[in-house]
């Protein structure tokens, strides 16, 4: 039997890497499936674990919850069989991003904290900073958002010293989602563009559509609703195209809120209902929350207070389940808002 070739294998993970970037996952998926079967064959188990973990990846950010699961845990098997630190803290890494799409936020801090302890080990810089900006985002959904700017200024910091543009630009999308929160609507402009600019830069369609749309939501919140319709229905259009449902239910989400503001409410709600029928096949727990409170907000805004009432208690279930007290709270205020 031929042995594979290593360049061979190696052509292929980068073949793969480089469609993801360009949003071709089809293509990406079956660069991964060749370059994982000649590595089982040829046993190189560091970049095997390496191609199961990305290969994990490009499924998380589809929305694949489960498969990308079954990637990360065979990646850590095969870290572990070889004994790399490094693969080890980032499968971690990895899982505790699931645990916390999944709601259970005690697992993936004590895997954060796991892989955290590893890749200090290993000496991964890189991989600290993504662990300390993931850690931020459990602090942002936890309502603690002063933390969570901090744990994210730090591992930008960090990012803008080792030149990496790529982690530049998944750090500015969540500080930008932050600002949002926060109603620093300038301050989130300006952090989307910057972070637009490097995906640009960098061909990187998965990253720039996402972009759009957080951008999107900011022009809904400042009220230019067509730039906010062209960016979001430009968002969605790519989303679909490339089978990304996670990004298309976010798409549809903000479409909704757009026609909500716009006054047309039962379209509102028909996009919604799609939007909660996609996101209910993510295993995303705070995706499923948000749409029902915009649910909940276009069904009063009918005047169907059961509806609302229905939708906004289910919301407030599952917002506390995964630890966002603060939305939460804000649910709980507007069910005591509407009429007994």
């Amino acid at each position: 039997m031929t042995r594979p070739d290593s360049g061979e294998v190696r052509r292929l993970v980068d073949l793969a890497r480089e469609a993801e970037r360009r949003g071709d996952i089809a293509k990406s998926l079956g660069f991964y499936d060749d370059a994982i079967e000649m590595l089982e064959r040829e046993q190189d188990l560091v970049l095997l674990a390496d191609a199961l973990r990305w290969k994990g990846t490009l499924h998380r950010e589809q929305g694949e919850t489960e498969a990308a699961y079954r990637c990360y845990t065979q990646s850590l098997i095969h870290a572990e069989k070889c004994g790399s630190i490094q693969c080890k803290a980032h499968g971690f890494n990895c899982l505790a991003i699931i645990a916390q799409r999944r709601g259970n936020l005690t697992e993936s801090e004590k895997l954060y904290t796991q892989a955290g302890e590893l890749a200090e080990t290993a000496g991964d810089v890189r991989l600290l900073g993504m662990i300390e900006q993931n850690r931020g985002v459990l602090f942002n959904m936890r309502g603690n958002f002063g933390a969570a700017e901090a744990r994210y200024s730090n591992s930008l910091g960090a990012f803008e010293r080792a030149n990496d543009d790529e982690a530049v630009s998944w750090v500015l999308n969540n500080l930008g989602m932050l600002y949002t929160k926060l109603g620093h609507y300038q301050r989130a402009i300006e952090t989307f563009e910057r972070a637009l600019t490097i995906a640009r830069s960098r061909h990187d369609a998965l990253v720039e559509s996402i972009l759009t749309l957080n951008l999107a939501l900011v022009w809904v919140a400042i009220g230019r609703l067509d730039d906010a319709e062209k960016a979001c229905a430009s968002a969605l259009e790519e989303a679909q195209a490339r089978g990304d449902h996670l990004t298309s239910a976010e798409a549809l989400k903000c479409r909704a809120r757009i026609e909500r503001e716009r006054g047309a409410l039962e379209a509102s709600i028909a996009t919604l209902r799609i939007g909660i029928f996609e996101a209910e096949s993510l295993e995303d727990r705070l995706l499923q929350a948000e749409m029902l409170r915009e649910f909940g907000q276009t069904s009063r805004a009918l005047g169907n207070s059961a509806d609302a009432r229905l939708a906004w208690l289910e919301a407030a279930e599952s917002f506390e389940d995964v630890g966002a007290q603060h939305e939460a709270a804000e649910i709980n205020a507007l069910l005591a808002s509407l009429p007994s």
